[in-house]
């Protein structure tokens, strides 16, 4: 009997001592709710991790595939979830997306949306369920949404004017743009047109042609331009997956033009090189990416942002061609080719979850 109640107590003892440890680890592991309130550095552990839902425009657009891949980067930097959708252009299906976000409790939610006011009602449903939103690259006017934004009217007026001076203030020039009601696209053209019709008069703008940000559009625009308008001097586009396409377009007809562009990708740079592109703009599609999901992620922990975040944007040209437009009156600091892919490369460094919430909003 003496030994029997021995065993008893043993066994109770055991028991006792895992309910204690038990409890003890509960604890402790509640996915980070002992983390002070905007400290988004700190990765929640896995039982409760921050989940983002991506509303992006068309995830078959190189542009915003990069996007996605640093954005991944950024992801594992930051521990969060990323859950990315593709609207393939449609306002209708990004909507859709959006509620379906919603329905499943994100902790914010990023959208790059096709039309700045016509994404609106989907965004107020996400305030009533209290859950942030990111508005990427494009300034959607309310109360709710962050917006992720560019110097982008300038920038394109920048480009513009290179294109101008490249082509000695005479000629016919086409832009490329993307969607209409899309900030991005609306502003990127908007100080393209502005600086054109301004400071060119005798440049004659032959074409402004919405693509939806599609490449096979923007293809099949260029070579109705090319067999429209044969004197056809220059095409600028508002994002260099477009480009590419109409420099694709021109050479398969033997056409050598003149472009400007926006993004800053890597496949621009023989074309920036041998000086057919004059101008690119450098925001970088994996700078972007990432930038966008690690304000996200300190969004979602609580950090507290201005409504009004920027990111810095570099110009782009060689150095020849860089001398040649000061030669003609246009001075401007600028990247090489090189030095503008080292940035473009380096965006853990520049915005990883050991910078301070000021590099993240451009404070600093």
């Amino acid at each position: 009997m003496k030994k029997n109640k021995m065993k008893v107590i043993t066994l109770l003892s055991m028991v006792t001592l895992f309910v204690f440890l038990t409890a003890c680890g509960s604890s402790t592991g509640n996915g980070g709710s002992n983390t002070p309130a905007g400290e988004g550095a700190t990765p929640p552990s896995d039982s409760k991790k921050v989940k983002i839902g991506v509303a992006e425009i068309d995830l078959t657009n190189s542009f915003f595939v990069r996007m996605k891949q640093a954005g991944d980067v950024a992801a594992k930097d930051y521990g969060v979830e990323t859950v990315w959708q593709s609207s393939d252009s449609s306002l209708e299906k990004q909507i859709s997306i959006v509620e379906n976000f919603i329905q499943q409790k994100m902790d914010a939610i990023l959208i790059d949306p096709i039309d700045a006011k016509g994404i609106i009602p989907a965004i107020k449903k996400a305030k009533e369920a209290g859950i942030p939103v990111i508005t990427m690259g494009n300034k959607v006017e309310g109360d709710w949404n962050y917006n992720t934004l560019y110097p982008d009217y300038d920038n394109m007026g920048m480009v513009a004017r290179a294109l101008g001076k490249a082509m000695d203030g005479k000629g016919q020039v086409a832009l490329l743009s993307g969607s209409a009601g899309n900030y991005v696209s609306d502003t990127r053209e908007k100080g393209f047109t502005d600086v054109l019709k301004k400071e060119f008069p005798e440049i004659e703008l032959v074409g402004v042609q919405p693509t939806n940000f599609d490449t096979s559009e923007a293809q099949r625009v260029t070579e109705t331009w090319l067999n429209n308008y044969p004197d056809l001097k220059a095409i600028a586009f508002i994002s260099d997956p477009l480009g590419l396409s109409a420099i694709s377009a021109a050479e398969a007809k033997g056409k050598k033009l003149l472009y400007g562009g926006h993004d800053g990708d890597a496949e621009m740079s023989g074309f920036l090189e041998d000086g057919s592109l004059v101008i690119d703009v450098l925001t970088g599609a994996e700078r972007v990416g990432y930038w966008n999901i690690a304000a996200a992620a300190r969004i979602a922990k609580g950090t507290k942002f201005p409504t009004d975040l920027f990111m810095p944007t570099h110009f782009v040209s060689s150095d020849a061609v860089a001398q040649t437009l000061k030669d003609k009156g246009l001075d401007y600091e600028h990247l090489t080719p090189e030095a503008a892919a080292e940035i473009a490369k380096g965006y853990t460094a520049e915005l990883g979850p050991d910078q301070p919430d000021e590099r993240i909003s451009g404070q600093k």
